[in-house]
């Protein structure tokens, strides 16, 4: 059957894969991605979010760590996860879009890479940012979320932020994109400066998420297909 590759490892990602299903076209009421443009690419197919496991089950983890955060160790701030979530979400929402995610980026960069077997004894796990904030590592879709989460606190609509999966040297990558006005930005943990997708043309983004579910993507019509599908 036809699976979706998903980020496992980054710096840079390793070739493991992620065994979900390839999501079907279903009435989720999404169109095509607004940002598939800005990026460069288009969309090709619309993913229900319940469809999207790990994707769906991340968010509610999320959530559910914000509702109810785990006890602090101690009070120092750096040791408890709801001081540094709600103080670093203060001290970002009075800043310009651009200097919030110059910030976002070189903070959660600062964490370490790790692979998941190393961190959960699985191949391949989905962490929120209060996980990868108490073991202060994760891999690359653990930074992507990280920083996804963080813009969306501040403020950043659903609608001007997504994860996106890349195709990096024939590898599955993750990294958030956000718009700055009409331009797209990207963060990731490899390449420690936002930029254009133009600046990193090693990327070839393969899908989109959104809290509302996401999208396939291909490349421009006039250029050559890379969509990383593979049939089992």
């Amino acid at each position: 059957m036809a699976i979706l590759t998903l980020c496992t490892v980054a710096n840079p990602c390793a070739a493991a894969e992620h065994a979900g299903e390839h999501p079907v076209l279903s009435s989720t009421g999404l169109t095509g991605d607004p940002l598939a443009v800005p990026l460069g690419v288009r969309s090709v197919m619309p993913l229900a979010l319940e469809d999207l496991v790990q994707w769906k089950e991340l968010l509610a983890r999320h959530a559910a760590s914000l509702a109810a955060p785990a006890p602090c160790p101690d009070t120092a701030a750096d040791a408890c996860f709801a001081s540094f979530w709600s103080e670093t979400v203060a001290a970002l929402m009075p800043l310009p879009r651009s200097e919030q995610l110059r910030r976002v980026n070189e903070l959660v960069n600062h964490l370490s890479y790790a692979p998941d077997s190393s961190l959960y004894a699985q191949a391949d796990h989905w962490a929120t940012p209060e996980e990868m904030f108490h073991r202060g590592a994760g891999d690359c879709e653990d930074f992507a979320a990280f920083k996804y989460f963080l813009l969306r606190a501040v403020g950043i609509p659903d609608d001007q932020v997504r994860l996106d999966m890349v195709s990096h040297d024939d590898q599955p990558h993750m990294l958030t994109l956000v718009m700055v006005g009409d331009a797209a930005v990207l963060l990731d943990n490899i390449e420690l400066e936002p930029a254009a997708p133009s600046e990193w043309p090693q990327y070839r983004p393969v899908y989109s998420l959104s809290e509302r579910g996401g999208w396939l993507l291909a490349p421009a019509r006039n250029a050559p297909d890379k969509i990383q599908l593979s049939a089992r």
